[in-house]
């Protein structure tokens, strides 16, 4: 006779090393996964498209401010990009005017909340005009996050400065969240879990 407790315990652990294989999954070659989403400029912002934002282009360093970028006055304005799914991101870069702070946010899925990921330097004394963060020297050196997030969508603001803010490039790598493929992992235990129910209920009706 088939017992339903064996067959439950058998689901628990197939649904144990599901999640055990999620995080593995994900690790595939970190991307810049921010490379050519739509981007969204809200409040006052001048100069260039926001799909500058994301383009995966970095500005010659020393770059004027206004020349190529996306500028603005304040700090109440701000560039949102819609990452288009859901991402593990582990580091990042960005390249804005030297003389100001800035600050990447991130989505929290679950509540739909906005949280600091990255405080973005001022960089004065690194020279003026456009400086890419942290390495200005170096376009591809990458921010690691204390802690890795996940989420769809990122906002970038202007903190403190002149009052005259810039960005040219926004990028954050990771890799994707690999759902679908964990679903997979538990379609033989769904099968088998009907195909139980079905001779339960042929034994019980004898």
């Amino acid at each position: 006779m088939i017992r339903m407790k064996s067959v439950k315990g058998w689901l628990c652990a197939l649904a144990a090393a599901a999640i055990v294989c999620l995080p593995a999954a994900g690790m595939s070659a970190e991307v810049n996964v921010a490379l050519g989403k739509a981007v969204t400029l809200n409040g006052t912002m001048y100069g260039a498209a926001g799909s500058t934002l994301t383009d995966g282009i970095f500005r010659p360093r020393g770059t004027s401010w206004t020349s190529g970028t996306v500028y603005w006055n304040g700090t109440a304005a701000y560039a949102e990009i819609d990452l288009g799914g859901t991402y593990v991101i582990n580091s990042m870069i960005a390249q804005a005017d030297d003389n100001d702070q800035y600050m990447v946010q991130f989505r929290d899925i679950a509540t739909d909340s906005w949280w600091t990921a990255w405080t973005v330097p001022n960089y004065d004394g690194y020279g003026s005009g456009m400086q890419t963060r942290p390495n200005p020297a170096d376009d591809t050196e990458k921010y690691v996050l204390e802690t890795p997030i996940t989420t769809d969508a990122l906002r970038f603001y202007a903190l403190s400065g002149d009052n005259s803010y810039s960005v040219s490039e926004i990028q954050a790598y990771g890799s994707a969240v690999p759902i679908p493929g964990a679903l997979w992992l538990f379609a033989p235990g769904l099968a088998a879990l009907a195909g139980f129910r079905k001779k339960l209920a042929g034994a019980r009706s004898r």
